[in-house]
């Protein structure tokens, strides 16, 4: 091996954890603690590693029995069957412990079973008898390697499961998993990993497989080709970073997952870091801005003490435990052999995800309803059961709803939002990620929001035009408002926080707005001009072309009760051709849309509204058709109101709770 001049020393393992979360692998170096993803994971893998590389080292010492048998015969799968499950009754009568899981002792039986007759199919490729095909395949057992990477400065140390043969002399390096697919864009960068430390350490070419167990055995492997991409485009950034962020855990991002965090013993040590912005004005106040003084000049404004940030919600997770142990009664009294896991608490709702911990699934599907029943019957919790997939899950409405404070979702996503104007925030789910939108992207230029009386619209468009200054200048976005019923965004402290982002005074004369629409066609039109001049595609690209005194702001053009245009025969001709204008071209020119509603009928929301406004947010609407003219699915008609939202962000439907400023 190479020298290693840097001394950092890193593990496949604390790759996995950065890749899940990048601050458990840094709080966990600083500590001396290495997590393993998924945690909680059963110890009985570990068991099943010990069986399989027992009987890989015995392959070259076989019995009479299985060695002289033929690898095509159908009495070598028995015979292996018989010798890995001996070798699991020795390690059963060497533990006591194991008396106390017959359950799980069954699982890993099986698991023995599939593995046995997984190798028996291998063997048939192997011509001859079982002593000279079974050296062939199982190349090596268990073994532990290591590789000094110069482009990370760091030397990485793992342990692969197997190295087996194939009959064209090729190799695969296999890595056993006992765990579900979930795991599995994980597993695939372990293996990929275990490759190059192959071709470095040993100069052995092998390809990447994965042989996961329980239920049922699946295979699956990575083509060479796409492995040595994924590790150089992912896996290297990620090497190279990890000694940065283990001398500096602050400067590690959080976990991609935030359902992680509630079952992770360094969550406290985590919230500890603290990702918070720097003192400056709460929003609506932007932390960019100017405001003009007594003497007609701008100056900065001195900035608010901004409140701690509200992450710790002690009452609400006693009160989703409360509620899962509840559930867990009930379904133990119904003979139900499923767990309710670590609740996920939100805002305004409980998730008690759910594992069935043996016997068929639909037992639980069919024990559901009443579960829900004797939960609003007896205890008075409004309960859904969700079934998604192989997902399972209760949701509860939580009986006193949180307050989503702007301020907490901006700190949490500031270095996100700072990258680049026309980011926003929406709101929180009910995992704690927060959902966020970009106007730049190609599947949200522009967006429809729309919900009743009561749902919370107008504060969630003061969120978002909020979340859309906060970080930037005048100068790089610019905001208009029209507001026909002059009571969204007329509030005096709102208005004052954005004066120096807004094109122009709040628009609330209906006849204004068309007039509007047509200035920003043509500036669409004078943008694009220019782009053809400077050989660019969009105002990113001209941005970057031109000196910064020549850049161009995005504009972002925000209306409240459309309808008002569109069901008015005078305007609504012109009023269409607009936004299918705008809506067609706009984005590269930097200019969007956000256009509100609270009557989502056909009339209002129709065919070239919905073509054009490819990001939708749904909060509560009066009936399900309304839902489907929104977001083409139903469920806007059974949301909480106050703020409680579906979204169809390009990325299929999302719930959240509406974050909301305080002015």
């Amino acid at each position: 091996m190479s020298p290693n001049p840097s001394g950092h020393v890193l593990s496949v393992t604390e790759v996995r954890n950065a890749l899940r979360c990048p601050r458990a692998f840094a709080l966990g170096r600083r500590g001396g603690r290495q997590l393993v993803f998924p945690l909680g994971s059963s110890c009985l893998g570990a068991t099943f590693h010990r069986l399989v590389d027992r009987f890989a080292s015995t392959v070259k010492v076989l019995p009479e029995s299985l060695g002289r048998l033929p690898t095509s015969d159908a009495k070598v799968g028995r015979s292996i069957q018989r010798e890995v499950l001996r070798l699991l009754a020795r390690e059963l009568m060497s533990d006591p412990a194991y008396a106390a899981i017959p359950g799980e002792v069954d699982d890993l039986a099986e698991a023995c079973r599939q593995f046995s007759r997984h190798v028996a199919h291998r063997l048939k490729a192997f011509p001859g008898s079982c002593f000279d095909a079974l050296p062939r395949l199982f190349r090596s057992g268990e073994q532990s390697i290591e590789a000094y990477f110069p482009e990370a400065g760091s030397v990485l140390q793992g342990r692969i499961d197997a190295l087996f043969g194939r009959e064209d002399g090729t190799l695969e390096v296999v890595e056993y998993k006992l765990t579900d697919e979930q795991n599995e864009p994980l597993d695939r960068a372990q293996v990929v990993l275990y490759r190059e430390l192959l071709r470095r350490s040993q100069i052995v070419e092998a390809r990447p497989v994965i042989l996961r167990f329980m239920p049922g055995l699946s295979s699956s492997s990575v083509a060479p080709p796409q492995a040595d991409h994924v590790f150089q485009t992912e896996l290297l950034p990620l090497l190279q970073a990890m000694p940065l962020w283990a001398q500096n855990p602050e400067s590690a991002p959080p976990a991609r997952c935030p359902s992680l965090c509630s079952s992770c013993p360094l969550v406290q040590a985590c919230r500890d870091c603290g990702d918070h912005l720097s003192i400056r004005d709460d929003p609506p106040a932007s932390a960019c801005r100017l405001r003009p003084g007594m003497d007609d000049t701008l100056q900065i404004m001195p900035a608010a003490t901004r409140p701690p940030l509200s992450m710790e919600d002690a009452e609400g997770r006693a009160e989703a435990e409360a509620i899962r142990k509840r559930i867990q009664e009930e379904l133990t009294g119904n003979g139900i052999a499923a767990q309710g896991q670590e609740p996920i608490v939100g805002p305004t709702l409980f998730m008690i995800p759910m594992a069935v911990l043996r016997g068929s699934v639909q037992r639980l599907d069919r024990a559901a309803p009443d579960v829900c029943h004797r939960l609003e019957m007896v205890d008075r919790w409004k309960v859904h059961y969700e079934r998604e997939g192989a997902r399972r899950a209760f949701w509860i409405q939580r009986p006193a709803p949180r307050t989503v404070l702007l301020a907490d979702l901006l700190s949490r996503k500031a270095s996100w939002l700072r990258e680049r104007p026309g980011r926003l925030v929406i709101g929180q789910q009910p995992d704690g990620t927060v959902l966020t939108a970009d106007l730049a992207d190609a599947a949200t230029p522009h967006l429809l929001v729309a919900g009743s009386t009561g749902s919370g619209k107008s504060w969630l468009l003061k969120a978002i035009v909020a979340s859309l200054v906060h970080f930037h200048e005048p100068s790089a976005l610019r905001i208009t408002l029209i507001d026909p019923k002059r009571v969204t965004f007329n509030a005096p402290r709102f208005q004052a926080a954005l004066g120096a982002h807004l094109d122009r005074p709040t628009l609330c004369d209906v006849d204004e707005a068309i007039p509007c629409f047509e200035h920003f066609r043509e500036l669409m039109e004078e943008r694009y001009h220019l782009f053809e001049d400077r050989q660019v595609q969009d105002l990113h690209d001209y941005n970057r072309a031109v000196p910064a005194s020549e850049r161009l702001p995005r504009h972002v053009v925000v209306m409240d009760e459309y309808e008002n245009l569109i069901l008015d025969k005078h305007s609504a001709a012109d009023f269409q051709r607009l936004v299918h204008a705008l809506g067609a071209k706009a984005r590269a020119a930097g200019i969007h849309l956000i256009l509100a509603t609270q009557r989502p009928d056909r009339n209002t929301v129709n065919g070239a509204i919905r073509a054009n406004l490819t990001g939708k947010i749904a909060l509560r609407v009066s009936s399900q058709v309304n839902s489907r003219i929104i977001l083409d699915a139903g469920g806007a008609e059974g949301l909480l109101g106050k703020g409680d939202l579906l979204a169809d962000l390009g990325k299929g439907l999302a719930r959240a709770q509406a974050a909301v400023i305080d002015g």
